[in-house]
């Protein structure tokens, strides 16, 4: 990609970091270097986009008006599905909001406004209408569904799980699960969950999977959702192509990882797993890992070629199950791969595959019994790996589910945000800045505990979208996938060898920059 994502972050910073408007952060900054700001995209220039499910649209300048909850008035026009404009001028319009299903804006929304887009629609979306502090900051760049905590934290890379990592639109909503890395015990059954990225979170539920505490044992969590009772398995050796790995054996957030291949991003490598099995034995791979920012890089730079067209081509996405297979399975993603396991005679037994930079995912591969060693194969640069344990087989196990029964919204109680999660009909709708404990029934005894959330996201457009973006670019790449991945390493080498090491330094500050007020 040409106009990589590093190069556009330099020169946001070196050429439209020209104002400070105290009014569009709830944030507090130590100076104004680390919070260099674009000036809200106003002057005359589209505020408002309101896109239907077939990706037409109308778009409204400056000075438009909610009429009621139904109608919106302004200076407006219409473009097709194909982005085209039908009309020529802007003409005086009231417009019934009834059709749109997704809204984009790019000015601060009023408490009457936020109530109309927020509350009407399947899928939102709002500009943040200021550029971002990625150089500084650069988790504000990227998006990390809800963050869940089990203890106090402001440190975003200290959470202890990540929701719905891969449910961008309302189709895509999924509930996934993971295990926390504490017991709980009665009266401790409480969790803090934040927005602390520039998206709309759309929570259905959230539930505590208790399963009790056995001493000698503990309970994992599997790649295909079910549960079991472990006990510690063999010692494993594990080796990379530059000998021992130490950082695996103990789970320490010290973790191991490579860089990307500066020919091929795609380039794979192996792990190699030593042991002495036992016969008879029903063996399990327990891991710790997450990813590095590869993925989070050609996802931002996805949108980032769509400019313009990112909500048009958002909301057909919504309704394509083609582009919503390339988005999670086929394109580029069918390359980059998993952590597949491979058996002494390379057979492949499975894979770890959860996706997301923020919360370490820890998951058990339940393999059988094994009379040798085992092969990782993974894409370089790809994954980070803070455990890799062999456990033996106990038992099956069943969890206790246990729902939410209180909810504080930022300190204070909220009855009807209760009702929201306690409702499969509708969402707990989740701003930036946002932070909820969430409160559950009570488990009996000490507890191994599993978090499972059901939602969608989505992320806020940037100023940076709003140029017409790389279309030509994001069409070779959906056409080819594996001629970009090669073409694209040189660019990434640069973003990794700048971004990487600031993004896990970071410190996000709660609330983070938004562009609403309470």
């Amino acid at each position: 990609m040409k106009r990589t994502i590093y190069l556009s972050l330099v020169a946001l910073l070196l050429s439209s970091c020209v104002s400070w408007t105290p009014k569009l952060t709830r944030a507090t900054f130590e100076n104004l270097e680390d919070a260099a700001l674009e000036n809200v995209v106003q002057n005359g220039r589209i505020t408002l986009q309101g896109y239907y499910d077939d990706g037409s649209s109308v778009e409204f300048k400056q000075g438009w008006t909610v009429v009621d909850t139904n109608f919106v008035r302004g200076e407006a026009r219409r473009r097709n599905v194909h982005g085209i404009l039908r009309d020529t001028d802007f003409k005086t319009t009231e417009l019934s909001t009834e059709g749109i299903v997704l809204w984009r804006t790019s000015r601060m929304l009023e408490q009457k406004e936020r109530a109309v887009f927020l509350g009407s629609f399947i899928l939102v979306a709002m500009d943040a209408g200021v550029g971002v502090y990625c150089l500084s900051n650069p988790k504000d760049c990227f998006g990390s569904c809800p963050t869940f905590y089990q203890g106090e934290s402001d440190h975003l890379f200290k959470s202890d799980a990540e929701g719905f990592t891969h449910a961008i639109t309302p189709s895509l909503e999924h509930s996934d699960i993971d295990a926390l890395p504490e017991l709980m015990g009665p009266g401790e059954e409480f969790l803090t969950m934040k927005n602390e990225a520039l998206e709309t979170h759309n929570v259905r539920s959230v539930e505590l999977l208790a399963v009790p505490f056995e001493k000698g044992t503990s309970v994992m969590h599997t790649v295909e959702d079910s549960f079991y009772r472990v006990r510690k398995g063999a010692t494993l050796e594990v080796r990379d192509e530059e000998g021992p790995v130490s950082l695996v054996q103990e789970r320490d957030n010290r973790e191991w990882f490579t860089l990307a291949s500066p020919d091929d991003l795609a380039e794979k490598m192996e792990l190699k797993l030593d042991f002495q099995p036992k016969p008879g034995v029903r063996y399990g791979l327990e891991c710790t890992y997450r990813q590095t920012l590869m993925s989070t890089y050609l996802f931002y730079g996805t949108l980032e070629a769509m400019g313009q067209q990112y909500g048009r081509r958002m909301v057909q996405m919504d309704h394509s199950a083609w582009q919503k297979h390339w988005l999670l399975k086929g394109g580029i993603m069918q390359f980059l791969g998993g952590i597949e396991v491979h058996d002494s005679k390379g057979k492949t037994l499975g894979a770890f595959e959860e996706t997301g930079p923020i919360a370490p995912n820890t998951q058990l591969l339940v393999l059988g019994e094994l009379n040798g060693p085992l092969t990782l194969e993974l894409t370089k640069g790809l994954w980070r790996i803070d455990h890799i344990a062999l456990v033996e087989i106990v038992e099956e196990v069943q969890p206790t589910v246990h729902v939410v029964n209180g909810v504080d919204k930022n300190g204070v109680a909220s009855a009807a945000s209760l009702e929201a999660l306690s409702n499969e009909e509708v969402h707990l709708v989740s701003l930036p800045g946002e932070q909820w404990t969430l409160y559950f029934e009570s488990v009996t005894e000490p507890s191994h505990v599993f978090l499972r959330s059901q939602g969608y996201y989505h992320e806020w457009s940037r100023t940076t979208w709003n140029d017409p973006g790389n279309i030509d670019q994001l069409e070779y790449m959906i056409a080819h996938p594996r001629k970009f991945l090669r073409e694209e390493a040189q660019a990434y080498k640069l973003y990794e060898s700048e971004m990487e090491p600031l993004f896990w330094a970071s410190k996000i500050q709660s609330p983070i920059l938004t562009s609403y007020e309470k």
